[in-house]
């Protein structure tokens, strides 16, 4: 009664899909409060929104010619949040170079004139900085004021490598930005792990992870790096200095591009497949620890995790046309410990246990009082059966006095009566004697009734 359930669910289950896109799903971003997830997709199909807690897709805001062309697909997406803000605020970017801003009330549209590859976002005091990748090998890093046009902080071409993931250094005076890149050298894939300097993108270093063929990500705490590999499956870095420290087979029939993510804390890696479905992995350990079944076949490239106290979950996207595209939403339940408990959720427990402690004191006092009043109704009971019993006792005598009087009365009658009729004998030997016995016998039995 006093504390959160105990329900501790150890696998991912399906909680529901969501339907209604027409193409491939390339891109999935979930907000912070895990309320809203955004899905975007090649042509007017575009971007849509959909409400997680009710599994509907919500209106969005009309779409310009240049996001709606049928050769400018989503690519990437990320949902900018800050602290003291109400609406949320959508960024996502288009194969053709647009970066589109939805806010709840507003669209804002930005012209890059490059596929843009990856974007991210970071916001420290009053400040929020959007970061891009581009196919034409370009870092661009912009000031947004959730008001106006998107302010230009700095633009860096890279030499030879193409930026597939960005994502800011949280250091106190955000003064690096670490863009994971893609580098062709002899017609292979190499991930290069590149620092560069914030304010005006000057690099800072460069580090070899090896070979790569779709995607890459970066943990929280900004140590650890996944990449989508060409040889077996997903492979674990250090982002310091490249060093591979992990594989993860998944045993790939063709060697598409994946995404593969960090779930639950940078505790699990979470990545697609070729085969329909979404691989789980123990990070620290590499076995698998359980395989989603997305779909029966094609292609699952787009996942993405979302954590919370309660529960986490994982999404995975059809990438293929030859089925109904589909996302679908795995959900695992977990009990909290008290040491995890926020401070507001302990205090707001202890307050609910306080009250069902004393909502379930009165109840017991309502209840002895309640066997209270039954023993005193029994005794005022026996209390009034006494008198009553001897009220009983006395109208019985009085009853069997009035019957001995009245049988008495009616002996002498008879007696009187039976003295005439020896008279009228002497007079007339035909006349019967009258028993007397008869009649008192019938008088006693209707006064008994």
């Amino acid at each position: 009664m006093l504390f959160l359930s105990t329900n501790d669910c150890k696998e991912y289950r399906l909680e529901g899909c969501l339907l209604g896109h027409k193409n491939a799903i390339n891109c999935l971003a979930v907000t912070r409060n895990g309320n809203m997830l955004a899905s975007g997709v090649p042509g007017s199909d575009g971007m849509r929104i959909w409400d997680l807690k009710r599994r509907v897709q919500l209106p969005t805001p009309r779409q310009t010619p240049a996001i709606q062309n049928p050769a400018d697909p989503v690519t990437c997406a990320c949902w900018i949040t800050r602290q003291e803000a109400t609406r949320e605020t959508l960024c996502y970017g288009t194969g053709l170079g647009f970066i589109a801003i939805w806010q709840q009330q507003g669209e804002g549209l930005e012209d890059f004139n490059a596929k843009i590859m990856c974007l991210t976002y970071d916001h420290t005091g009053d400040d929020t900085h959007i970061a891009t990748g581009t196919r034409d090998r370009r870092v661009q890093v912009w000031a947004f004021d959730f008001k106006g046009p998107l302010i230009p902080i700095f633009s860096v071409e890279l030499s030879t490598t193409i930026p597939r993931t960005v994502n800011f250094n949280r250091t106190p005076g955000r003064n690096l930005c670490t863009s994971m890149s893609i580098h062709i050298s002899r017609g292979l894939m190499i991930v290069l792990a590149i620092l560069l300097r914030g304010s005006d993108g000057t690099v800072i270093a460069t580090n070899k992870a090896g070979p790569m063929i779709g995607h890459a990500a970066v943990d929280a705490p900004q140590t650890l790096f996944l990449i989508d590999n060409v040889m077996n499956g997903f492979s674990l870095h250090q982002l310091e200095d490249g060093a591979c420290l992990r594989t993860y087979n998944t045993n790939p029939v063709k060697t598409f591009p994946k995404q593969v993510v960090f779930g639950e804390q940078a505790t699990l890696v979470v990545g697609g497949s070729d085969t329909g479905a979404i691989h789980i992995f123990d990070k620290n350990e590499g076995r698998v620890k359980q395989v989603l079944q997305h779909a029966d076949r094609g292609r699952v490239q787009t996942v993405m995790t979302y954590n919370s106290t309660h529960h986490s979950l994982i999404f995975g996207a059809t990438s293929t046309n030859d089925s109904e595209p589909t996302i679908s939403i795995w959900c695992r339940k977990r009990t909290i410990s008290p040491s995890d408990r926020p401070l507001g959720t302990a205090i707001k427990n202890f307050v609910r246990g306080i009250v069902q402690l004393a909502i379930a004191m009165a109840i017991m006092a309502y209840v002895i009082g309640q066997t209270s009043g039954i023993t005193l109704l029994g005794n005022a009971w026996q209390e009034y059966s006494k008198p009553r019993a001897q009220t009983d006792e006395l109208m019985n005598a009085d009853i069997r006095s009035l019957v001995e009087q009245y049988i008495e009365a009616q002996r002498g009658e008879e007696l009187e009566r039976a003295r005439s009729s020896g008279m009228n004998r002497r007079h007339d030997g035909r006349s019967k004697l009258v028993k007397p016995q008869e009649d008192m016998l019938h008088a006693v039995i209707l006064l008994g009734n």
